[in-house]
């Protein structure tokens, strides 16, 4: 049968069965039908439970307050291959004034009636209540069926008949096994549901007197830092520096009676004194790091002095390999906010770096000059300028790219080709204090390669200090 719904739209009806309710046992008869239809439809066991139990409530009523009626079944075809099953019951009694009074949520019925109405309501997708002109009350109830590949026909509707016709009678007996057997698969569920849980529960705890153990040596661990950072500190800083000390006294008392021989012993004691004093303070600034405990300062400055400084600093090596370090500046004055002392330690690294990596006759720039847009693999990526950025750019033969997101990790230290491996007896913990460093002062410290040689970039605030610098407690 085809007709029109309230928006003007065909919908098909395909008749399924119809039962009549006159007595208790049709009321069982009914429920049986509602499930058998419900699983042949391919409806989940718990919306086979829904569609029988608001039938059952909606057919006592029928039977207790209007003598009766009949439950007629059908499949409803609506556009876009939605299908749903409707049930409609249809009583003998005086029907209902006032059907939205009974499904109000403040409606209580002297009778009992109307609890069972609105509970079957909330159980189906669309709930009506119909008076009917001649008497009597009709209330229609729809489930949506699954989404299935194919819609329900008429052919469907024949295999149904014939499940039904071979169906063996009910009886409120036999109902009543049923529904028993019922409750005993669903309490089977649920134990074996309520054991999966104590299960979860035990591997939950389990792993969190795991992380509680982890914790635990992770503490112990700070702890075993922290005295190895202050053993450090006294038992091999303080000491080279009495030794590097001393070097100078001797060197000065000693000035003119030394042979060539014994003088470049005394400056090879120095350099190493001086390499082993350069690893310990690297150390100590990383593990300060990690911990939080290394500090910055506030200042404002010229980009063009602290650079000065630094390359001050790495004249003499400079000069020791032949590579020649200019310093570069933009049109206009670049101003930095930050530390200048951290700033110097983190440039000398970076020219350290770039004399090393330079062959004889190579040249180390230096250049500053403000900047609007970060790269995408600096940490200020997405924040406006202008920013300071210090360039340091040499002639070596540049870092592989597979290496460049590594360079700034702990203990890499890369050859003079720029492969991994030892060179100059680095620490291999400069690049990664100078990145802890600039970020400290709100910056970050980028690294390029072209092959053709490194370029290493600090980004700072501006002199005006328009960016806020993180300041570690």
């Amino acid at each position: 049968m085809t007709a029109h719904d309230g928006n003007g739209r065909n919908r098909t009806v395909i008749m399924l069965l119809t039962v009549v309710i006159d007595r208790e046992d049709d009321i069982v008869l009914a429920r049986r039908r509602a499930r058998d239809v419900g699983r042949f439809l391919g409806f989940s066991a718990g919306d086979t439970t829904r569609i029988t139990t608001a039938l059952s409530e909606i057919a006592r009523n029928a039977l207790e307050y209007a003598g009766g009626g009949r439950a007629t079944f059908a499949l409803q075809s609506h556009g876009e291959g939605v299908q749903e099953l409707m049930i409609a019951v249809a009583d003998r009694g005086p029907g209902i004034a006032d059907p939205d009074i009974v499904l109000s949520p403040d409606f209580v019925s002297r009778t009992g009636m109307g609890v069972g109405i609105r509970g079957s309501r909330a159980l189906m997708d669309r709930f009506s209540i119909t008076p009917t002109p001649h008497g009597g009350t009709t209330v229609t109830m729809a489930k949506r069926l699954p989404r299935q590949r194919e819609r329900r026909g008429l052919a469907d509707v024949a295999q149904l008949a014939e499940a039904l016709a071979k169906s063996a009678e009910t009886t409120p007996i036999g109902e009543l096994q049923f529904q028993n057997q019922s409750l005993l698969h669903a309490l089977r569920e649920l134990g074996e549901r309520q054991a999966q849980v104590e299960e979860l529960s035990v591997i939950a705890t389990l792993a969190r007197e795991r992380a509680d153990a982890a914790l635990l040596v992770a503490e112990r661990s700070l702890v075993v830092r922290e005295r190895f950072m202050a053993l450090t500190t006294h038992e091999l800083r303080t000491p080279l520096n009495a030794i590097m000390g001393y070097q100078q006294l001797l060197e000065l008392e000693l000035d003119g009676t030394m042979t060539a021989k014994q003088k470049d012993y005394f400056a090879r004691t120095q350099r190493a004194a001086r390499h082993l004093l350069g690893i310990t303070n690297d150390f100590l600034d990383m593990a300060k790091g990690d911990s939080g405990r290394l500090t910055v300062e506030r200042h404002q400055g010229a980009a063009r002095q602290v650079m000065s400084e630094a390359a001050a600093l790495v004249a003499p090596q400079a000069a020791d390999r032949g590579v020649a370090v200019e310093l570069s500046e933009t049109s206009e004055h670049v101003m930095y906010s930050g530390d200048v002392h951290r700033i110097r330690q983190v440039l000398v690294n970076l020219l350290g770096n770039a004399v090393s990596f330079t062959p004889r006759g190579g040249t180390v720039i230096v250049t500053a000059e403000m900047s609007q847009t970060p790269p995408a693999d600096c940490a200020l990526a997405g924040r406006a300028g202008p920013w300071c950025t210090i360039r340091v750019e040499d002639t070596g033969p540049g870092i592989p790219q597979e290496k460049l997101g590594h360079v700034f990790e702990p203990f890499v230290q890369l050859s003079s080709n720029g492969n991994a491996a030892r060179k100059g007896g680095g620490s291999g913990l400069g690049l990664t204090v100078s990145r802890q460093l600039a970020q400290l002062m709100g910056g970050d410290l980028t690294a390029a390669s072209t092959g053709t040689g490194a370029t290493f970039t600090l980004w700072l605030s501006d002199g005006f200090a328009r960016h806020p610098m993180a300041v570690a407690s």
